[in-house]
């Protein structure tokens, strides 16, 4: 009986990381960017004709990816400068929300503007997970 309630104590503080982690996530994310469902998020880029930026490792992208988007690594943020517009609209996606609002800070501190940059709620994952169905 003890095992059992050790084990449910291990699993509940899993599922309390888990919220915890999501929702600060979320949080963070919109305070960076504006977040949009998945299908919200590439008919705006195409209709808005504005930079699609991939933010995931060179061989998923060459794998799969939105028709239009650039590949830059997430990694490749960290080193300087993005080169991206700040006056056009920037949509930005990786595997998840949390990769892409990792790019959307490093884009606030070179100075774009939040209102400029958008998120794929969910990821690329979930996106290409939904369209199998």
């Amino acid at each position: 009986m003890q095992l059992f309630s050790f084990i449910s104590l291990i699993l509940f503080f899993i599922l309390v990381f888990y919220v915890v982690s999501h929702v600060s996530t979320n949080l963070l994310a919109r305070q960076r960017a504006t977040i949009l469902k998945a299908q919200s998020f590439v008919d705006q880029a195409h209709e808005s004709n504005g930079q699609l930026i991939d933010v995931r490792e060179k061989e998923p992208f060459k794998r799969s990816h939105l028709k239009g988007a650039r590949n830059m690594p997430m990694m490749s943020f960290g080193q300087g400068k993005s080169g991206l517009r700040k006056d056009l609209p920037i949509f930005v996606y990786g595997d998840t929300l949390q990769t892409a609002a990792s790019v959307a800070k490093r884009l606030k501190k070179e100075g774009a503007d939040k209102s400029k940059v958008f998120l794929m709620a969910g990821g690329y994952r979930q996106y290409v997970a939904r369209a199998k169905r």
